[in-house]
């Protein structure tokens, strides 16, 4: 009987070792897992936030349908590689007034382009020396002066 004793205790102690290893091993993975996560969410957000830029291509054309009303006829190009930009992305701003954006129905697909026309939906402040149009995508802006309208 002593024998016997002595062999189950061993393989007691081993199966109990083990399990001890297997634990600390899950706990372990678990937590680096978890700490990874944020910085991992954190690099895709902001390599894709820097993938999303927009250049203006040629001129934009300003209009003045009536009294202290613009419209802008701008196109844009998509400079990233991978990311579309979606309308909410972006917003355009003449000096220093916001406005709405019409036109954009459907995503801005990698390298593509699209003609939009931008309504003013606050004061705009004129100066006759140019006044700055800025578009504002998520990885910077894009702007010109327009020297009329």
């Amino acid at each position: 009987m002593k024998g016997i004793s002595t062999i189950l205790a061993t393989i007691l102690i081993v199966i109990i070792v083990v399990a001890l290893v297997s634990l600390t091993y899950t706990f372990a993975v678990g937590l680096f897992s978890t700490a990874a996560g944020g910085a991992e969410k954190g690099v895709v957000t902001t390599t894709q936030r820097l993938d999303k830029s927009v250049s203006i291509v040629g001129d934009a054309v300003c209009t003045k349908p009536v009294s202290n009303s613009y419209q802008i006829v701008f196109t844009i190009r998509h400079l990233g590689a991978t990311y579309n930009i979606t309308s909410t992305e972006v917003s355009a701003f003449l000096g220093g007034g916001s406005g709405a954006i019409a036109g954009y129905t459907t995503d801005l697909a990698p390298g593509g382009t699209k003609t939009l026309t931008w309504t003013n939906t606050s004061m705009v402040t004129w100066s006759s020396t140019g006044t700055t149009f800025t578009v504002s995508a998520p990885a910077a802006d894009a702007s010109k002066t327009l020297t009329s309208c």
